[in-house]
């Protein structure tokens, strides 16, 4: 499957747009700020039904306008399918609401999820190697959201039983409420923090296999490790993975500092994964063109998921990809969107040509202006 038609209104820079793309690789060139990146946003959050570099609409839609949307015709062997991202400001509120259709239909968000399937890079991925957890956490919820309507919902569950819970927790710290009242949460809590902490662990334990082939192939010495460390609250993971009896476990002794914080300290909520290069953590000993190769050995672990669990490969969205690698990263990364990876559309972005017309097969080359995407003749 692949984007043959992408439509913006009001998102970011672009103001109304209509691109046409090819299956391939689509190179988008432009100046910094031309609104390159927001192309790839754009088909980013159709996809995933929210921005994956924003936390609110606000955030992306043109601010002197009511209505922003994005849409897209997928071409596929079973024919095309239109998927829609709308939204309108609520004036009185100042908030935006938002509207998702699939074929014309209203569509919630975990019946668009999977339908277009996308994996993208731009430079705030090196914090998956360097910052905190929170990055990480967040790249295995859109991955498994994506590949799994079951993780989809236990991640909404979920979250809805943490936010329960800290409300019983203020409520008791309060006096309002007893610790029994915190039984039925720290259940819910257990049951979906399960579903999640078993299904990170497994895409964990198959990504690194990956990913360590992955960076071998880009030029990368030494082994590559991803290392999960469940939100257990300091206790210790057992090999056999019983989470729910692990959360349980952990909640117990951590039942009075809850209360005085009013948070739950202890679940996949919590939890983090470290890259190892050669048996050393890579946020503390690899170099900037390190981490950068690592990062892509990830995304290229989540096009293979994508292509075992979804039966086709998702489009690739590459931005500023190759400006900070050297010749030997390059290439290899190179190599593998050429021939390794299989991918129908990659879209790359890029400041100039840098030999990628030279080294790869272009489809097009689209020249990007202050919010307008036109195709190279």
């Amino acid at each position: 499957m692949y984007i043959s038609q992408l439509r913006l209104l009001n998102f970011r820079i672009y103001r109304e747009a209509e691109v046409d793309l090819l299956p391939g690789v689509n190179l988008v060139l432009g100046a910094n700020g031309g609104g390159k990146t927001s192309l790839l946003e754009a088909i980013a959050t159709l996809a995933l039904t929210r921005s994956p570099r924003s936390a609110s609409i606000a955030d992306f839609a043109t601010w002197e306008h009511s209505e922003m949307g994005v849409s897209a015709t997928l071409s596929a062997g079973s024919g095309k399918v239109n998927l829609e991202f709308r939204a309108s400001r609520q004036t009185e509120a100042g908030r935006w609401a938002r509207r998702l259709r699939r074929e014309g239909q209203p569509a919630g968000s975990r019946q668009m999820l999977g339908t277009l399937g996308v994996v993208l890079f731009w430079p705030e991925d090196l914090l998956l190697i360097k910052g905190g957890p929170e990055p990480r956490r967040r790249m295995l919820d859109v991955v498994l959201s994506q590949l799994s309507p079951a993780y989809a919902e236990s991640a909404v569950r979920y979250r809805r039983a943490v936010d329960h819970r800290n409300a019983v927790l203020r409520a008791i710290r309060e006096g309002a409420a007893r610790s029994a009242d915190l039984v039925p949460w720290s259940e819910a809590l257990a049951t979906h923090g399960t579903e999640i902490m078993a299904a990170r662990r497994g895409y964990l334990q198959q990504a690194g296999e990956v990913a360590a082939e992955a960076a071998a192939g880009m030029g990368e010495r030494g082994d590559v490790q991803l290392v999960y460390r469940p939100g257990l609250g300091g206790l210790r993971d057992q090999p056999e993975g019983d989470y729910a009896r692990l959360l349980h476990a952990a909640m117990a002794p951590r039942l009075a500092e809850e209360i005085a914080r009013a948070q739950s300290l202890v679940g996949p909520h919590r939890d983090d994964f470290e890259v190892a290069l050669g048996g050393q953590p890579a946020r503390q000993f690899a170099s900037q063109g390190q981490q950068r190769s690592l990062v892509l050995a990830l995304k290229v672990a989540e096009v293979r998921r994508h292509v075992l669990d979804r039966g086709e490969a998702p489009v690739l969205l590459l931005d500023d990809v190759l400006s900070e690698l050297d010749h030997v990263h390059r290439t290899g990364l190179i190599g593998l969107l050429s021939s390794g990876l299989h991918v129908e559309q990659t879209l790359i972005t890029a400041t100039e040509e840098q030999g990628i017309t030279a080294a790869v097969a272009v489809a097009q080359v689209l020249d990007v202006t202050q919010g307008q995407a036109r195709v190279r003749p």
